[in-house]
């Protein structure tokens, strides 16, 4: 690393012109300001100033090295000027959340994005617990969730609820639907598919085995061992009502989600008799308090969450 104080009797050296001019400057002898001069160029290994007398000319390094520095003083000035200001409208923000709400808030946070250039808007789509740990490991400032954990240096606040649909095809729409039908058609399973299908079914089909697994599955359930088959699996979360358009199966998925799906008309949200909604939580680290540009933001989401 340079050595700063040689480079900055350099500077001035060079902005002032003189050698003698620059001592008094810097409240320094010339022979000082020589030496320093001196040890620069020995650290850098090139010839930074030619002397012609009382004179001197920048060498093509000399030249490089002021840029250089020039440029450098001018980041520092920049970089303590951020730190004492508070900007609304600057600086990354970086928010986590499930796909479907991810789905609702992008696009709207796009356009402030548009408004204010200086903001840069980072989203990832994940489950809950990897929102959790990429707060706790300073990967994310803000998440939305559907739990609250137990970690003393996190803050949740509530924020709404998702509604969860029970979504088939459109075919369906006129016939009886009942367990049976369910396991009949089977079920397109999804990162967070048997969660929200054991929630959907325990609250509607009143049965032991309401948390039953779809096959294939890993996870081992109670209740009776009759399962729903499992037709396919779809990670994206704007490809996962596709094979239900298509007929394939059905699937469980917020509500949110199924109403932006086109074509609509090819999906049949059942009107459950007892709505599935999961609680929302905004959550963030309370021990780095959240700059000013994260307000905006937060105020987007909690409004366009409450009007679904």
């Amino acid at each position: 690393m340079l050595n700063q104080q040689w480079l900055q009797t350099f500077v001035t050296l060079i902005e002032v012109g003189h050698f003698t001019l620059t001592a008094k400057k810097l409240f320094m002898t010339q022979p000082g300001v020589s030496q320093h001069i001196k040890k620069l160029e020995e650290q850098v290994g090139v010839s930074l100033i030619l002397r012609q007398g009382k004179r001197f000319e920048l060498t093509e390094a000399g030249s490089i090295l002021y840029q250089y520095a020039r440029d450098y003083r001018q980041a520092e000035t920049e970089l303590l000027a951020r730190l004492q200001t508070d900007e609304p409208n600057i600086g990354e923000c970086r928010f986590g959340c499930s796909g479907a709400i991810a789905s609702l808030l992008y696009p709207h946070f796009l356009e402030r994005q548009i408004q204010y250039p200086s903001l840069n808007v980072m989203l990832e789509a994940a489950p809950n617990q990897r929102i959790v740990s990429g707060i706790l490991n300073n990967q994310l400032d803000v998440g939305i969730v559907t739990k609250r954990t137990d970690e003393a240096e996190l803050s949740y606040q509530a924020i709404g609820y998702a509604e969860l649909a029970l979504v088939l095809p459109s075919q369906y729409q006129s016939m009886p639907l009942d367990r049976k039908r369910l396991e009949h058609i089977g079920f397109i399973d999804h990162p967070d598919g048997q969660y929200y299908l054991q929630q959907v079914l325990r609250a509607n089909f009143g049965e032991a085995e309401a948390t039953r697994n779809a096959r294939g599955s890993q996870r081992h359930v109670s209740g009776i061992a009759q399962q729903i088959p499992r037709r396919g699996y779809v990670n994206q979360l704007n490809q996962i009502l596709l094979p239900v358009a298509k007929g394939i199966g059905f699937t469980v998925l917020p509500l949110t989600t199924v109403n932006a799906f086109i074509p609509r008309e090819s999906l049949w949200a059942v009107e459950l008799e007892q709505k599935v909604q999961e609680s929302l939580y905004l959550v963030h680290k309370n021990t780095r308090p959240l700059p000013s540009r994260f307000e905006a933001f937060i105020d987007l989401a909690i409004r366009l969450i409450a009007n679904e």
